[in-house]
């Protein structure tokens, strides 16, 4: 009985020990990440130095608030800093979804921006 329970004990140890590390383990990764799928899938067509991005850590996943910041540089009113979307970030392996509305409460895999004339 008490091999049995050592036996047990070990296991629950060795899987702890094994476990895979986060992919997302912060909120700078998270911030990292979003810049990346941002400039990947080009979700706006605004430079990234003209973007902030806030993240909320919300158990297991990040969101992340892209907004537009206005400095001289940028143009525009420094004053004004809309949100342009959100971004749902996952801590275990990093998927990331797009928020398909303005509020952030529905989420979508990310889709290129396409420039219209």
């Amino acid at each position: 009985m008490i091999r049995r329970a050592l036996a047990i004990i070990a296991l629950a140890l060795a899987q702890q020990a094994y476990a895979k590390p986060l992919a997302i383990p912060n909120d700078d990764s998270a911030a990292d990440k979003a810049i990346a799928i941002t400039t990947q899938y080009q979700l706006t067509h605004d430079n990234v130095e003209c973007l902030q991005f806030d993240t909320f850590d919300k158990g297991t996943f990040y969101v992340v608030r892209v907004r537009e910041i206005r400095p001289k540089a940028c143009g525009g009113a420094p004053d004004v800093s809309p949100t342009l979307f959100f971004l749902k970030i996952r801590k275990s392996y990093g998927r990331t979804l797009m928020s398909a509305d303005g509020d952030g409460s529905r989420y979508v895999l990310p889709k290129r921006v396409t420039k219209s004339d």
